[in-house]
């Protein structure tokens, strides 16, 4: 016999939510809406336009920048060394040599109606390099070309002082040194004559020689400072371009237009279903 199962009743439909979003329906409701995208994408554009080109052209900004090369001579080991040191030349340069520079400058400019320039100092390391650096516009290359002269003038008069000093005290070390060694070689001779020992002479014949050979060596590379560029020209960002601002608008006017159709769209979905609730309660 077959047995009489009892009836199942059937599976329960899973739920439905209301509050999903089918994107479908909100496809139709954007296309039924993309004349309010296209206004409001046409109107940010326009917006985005007539700012670009109601500004100009932006004036480009430049970079003029100076270098001035400090002396070097060899010490008694044959290294390197510097006349005066970068660090003193910066630090007098930023609290006295600029200063001076830009007040002349200010004076010579005062009948114009011109903004006032900013000098930047920069010393790059394990060289003997000292950078001016100023940004202006092309129309003042002259102004600047003469402030960073001033300015590197200055520097240059330090430095000739120093390479001056130490040229001075080179030439009485080596005349000293010269002496020394004349003395030197006649006290040789003499004891020679006589008989004498030469170890203790020799030796001092030796350093002396060495003294003198070292002390002529730092003189003659004994440099002077130069300048090495003048007004080195080198042009800045000069920020947003009119055409990145008409394409951001347009992605910015994109997004309003979209963002203004979901919200008609709500909108008029939401009136709808207080328009409904209203004739169900009459």
């Amino acid at each position: 016999m077959n047995e009489i199962r009892p009836s199942q009743p059937p599976a329960p439909n899973p739920p439905r939510f209301h509050d999903e979003i089918d994107l479908v329906d909100l496809a139709l409701a954007l296309w039924r809406r993309k004349w309010l995208v296209v206004s409001v994408t046409l109107a940010v554009v326009v917006l985005a336009a007539l700012y670009a080109f109601a500004r100009g052209e932006a004036v480009k900004a430049t970079s003029f920048a100076s270098i001035y090369s400090l002396p070097k001579t060899v010490d008694q080991r044959g290294d390197d060394r510097y006349v005066i040191e970068p660090g003193a030349v910066m630090e007098l340069t930023q609290r006295v040599f600029v200063p001076k520079s830009l007040t002349e400058e200010r004076a010579a400019n005062a009948s114009g109606d011109l903004h006032d320039l900013e000098v930047k100092l920069d010393q790059p390391k394990e060289t003997s390099l000292i950078v001016l650096e100023t940004e202006a516009t092309e129309g003042d290359s002259k102004r600047v070309e003469a402030l960073h002269e001033s300015i590197t003038d200055r520097i240059g008069v330090l430095v000739q002082g120093e390479v001056d000093d130490l040229r001075a005290k080179l030439d009485r070390r080596i005349e000293m040194l010269e002496t020394r060694l004349a003395n030197a070689e006649s006290l040789a001779e003499s004891l020679s004559q006589a008989g004498g020992d030469l170890a203790d002479i020799s030796l001092e014949l030796t350093e002396i020689k060495k003294d003198l050979l070292s002390a002529e060596l730092e003189k003659s590379s004994l440099g002077n400072g130069r300048l090495v560029e003048l007004g080195q020209q080198r042009e800045l960002d000069g920020g947003v371009s009119s055409t990145l601002i008409v394409a951001l608008g347009a992605i910015l006017g994109l997004f309003a237009g979209l963002f203004a159709a979901l919200m008609a769209n709500f909108i008029s979905a939401a009136r709808e279903r207080l328009h409904g609730e209203h004739e169900v309660e009459e």
